[in-house]
């Protein structure tokens, strides 16, 4: 039976799912505080880094496929439970295989990567890359229930995971006094808990005996798309172990705590573009042209949704003092509206690329990414060699405008989408135009100035939603695709 969801409903869920985390995070900070030091800290967000970029390479992403196949099996619904199975397993397949060549090699890599001695592959290492090739492989699931719309199972799932995360992690550090090493647990446990769920509840899911007709398409569209991937992790944690290579842990800890609350931006880009997806998709499936009217109205609502977002970002970031006292992270305070920016323009590529991946320009993705890449380890190299935090930051920027700019032109050519260029571009450039303005030009309070960015957010919204607001939360309150 088809599952009836309203984007509203669907995009509400996933923003609330994908919020739950940090937010808890930011929440317990101060708690964590009490047992770590900035060191550890910092030391805890390199292994998330580290968790990162396994995710994407450990099984070779072949999740994401999902997202896309899927549609090329749904008419039948044994030939889409086959092909969950043949995923899943070919995941757990190379997740085994991932974990055993780190156990070999894993400490020699760690000896390579990372200045600092106290941070070593046993137990650190081995626990996050055993999460990772879980998460990994979880997702694939997860995925499936997305595209199916099944919202509600989906949320419960990941909302008990979300709740075991905290629960463990808050009696190993305070009760047991585990430091970084329960707090690493606390993340693993729940992700093993799901896998176990998932194998029991879903009785056929695991069969190793592999369809390639079904897993060559698969993986080859996955790893063409790992590059791009990459410039995700990059931009968002793996940027951390860079860090570790010029400063020193505290000061990692400092921008992981920067780039956790900024990061919020982009898990509400993330969630809204994962509850819009399947209705844009299935409208482009029925033969609707990509320049409808429906499309662009889910356009707007995207673009609006991450611009009051980035104001709300920055209004919590001008308060940080609410949530801790620390020093260290108060010092972080003044760098809010450039790492809202850098997140603001990563939105960007969530949209471009729903239209290439919808035309399985994976290769595409993969080209460009590999090449904005490049120019994003450069700046970093030269700009945080000179400039330290600061420089990152520019960097980040820099390479995320580009990035955004080159990716726009060249979806065009693949999926042509009438944006308005007015709602797309010059609202949100103003708006941060704006948001710098307040930043460097006027000398008040930091709270005030935080208030102030999160007014211009609002005025930008119901720019770009001018004429079609009431349209728009129509459109989107609708269980049914309207053609």
């Amino acid at each position: 039976m088809e599952n009836k969801s309203s984007v509203i409903s669907a995009t509400a869920l996933m923003v609330a799912l994908n919020f739950i985390k940090p937010a808890l995070g930011i929440f317990l900070l101060p708690l964590y505080l009490n047992v770590l030091t900035g060191a550890e800290y910092g030391l805890y967000t390199l292994m998330v880094a580290v968790s990162g970029i396994v995710n994407i390479t450990g099984t070779f992403r072949i999740n994401s496929s999902m997202t896309t196949f899927f549609w090329d099996y749904n008419h039948s619904e044994e030939l889409l439970k086959k092909y969950l199975s043949q995923l899943f397993s070919f995941s757990v397949a190379l997740s085994l295989l991932c974990s055993l060549l780190f156990i070999l090699f894993g400490p020699l890599l760690f000896d390579l990567i990372f200045k600092d001695d106290s941070i070593t592959f046993y137990p650190y290492g081995l626990i996050v890359i055993i999460s990772a090739v879980v998460s990994a492989t979880n997702s694939v699931y997860f995925i499936y229930l997305k595209n199916r719309k099944a919202f509600n199972k989906l949320s419960i799932i990941l909302l008990t995971q979300i709740i075991l995360a905290v629960i463990i992690q808050v009696i190993l550090i305070l009760g047991f006094k585990k430091g970084v090493y329960g707090l690493l647990l606390g993340v693993m446990i729940p992700y093993v808990l799901t896998m176990l769920y998932i194998i029991v509840s879903q009785k056929q899911i695991l069969d190793f005996h592999f369809d390639w007709a079904m897993i060559k398409p698969s993986l080859k569209y996955s790893i063409a798309l790992i590059p791009y991937l990459l410039i995700y992790w990059l931009s968002s944690t793996g940027d951390r172990i860079i860090l570790e290579n010029y400063l020193n842990l505290e000061t990692v800890g400092q921008y992981a705590l920067l780039m956790t609350i900024a990061g919020m931006l982009f898990l509400v880009a993330d969630s809204v573009m994962n509850g819009i997806r399947p209705f844009l998709y299935e409208s482009f499936q029925k033969g609707v042209n990509a320049t409808g009217e429906y499309s662009q109205k889910l356009i707007k609502f995207f673009i609006a949704s991450n611009i009051v977002a980035a104001g709300g970002i920055l209004l919590i970031g001008h308060n940080l003092s609410f949530i801790t006292t620390e020093e260290t992270f108060l010092k972080a305070i003044p760098y809010f509206t450039m790492a809202t920016c850098i997140v603001f323009l990563r939105s960007y590529l969530l949209l471009f690329n729903m239209q290439l991946n919808y035309t399985k320009s994976s290769k595409l993705i993969s080209s460009i990414s590999i090449l904005s890449l490049i120019v994003l380890l450069l700046l970093y190299h030269f700009l945080s060699k000179s400039y330290g935090l600061e420089g990152v930051l520019y960097a980040g920027i820099i390479a995320g405008f580009l990035s955004s700019i080159i990716f726009f032109i060249v979806a065009q050519g693949k999926l042509k989408m009438d944006y308005d260029l007015i709602d797309l571009w010059l609202i949100p450039l103003i708006s941060f135009a704006g948001f710098f303005a307040v930043h460097y030009f006027l000398n008040i309070d930091l709270r005030l100035k935080g208030l102030i960015q999160f007014f211009i957010s609002i005025i930008a919204v119901l720019l770009v939603l001018r004429g079609n607001f009431r349209e728009i939360i129509a459109l989107v309150k609708n269980k049914e695709v309207t053609l």
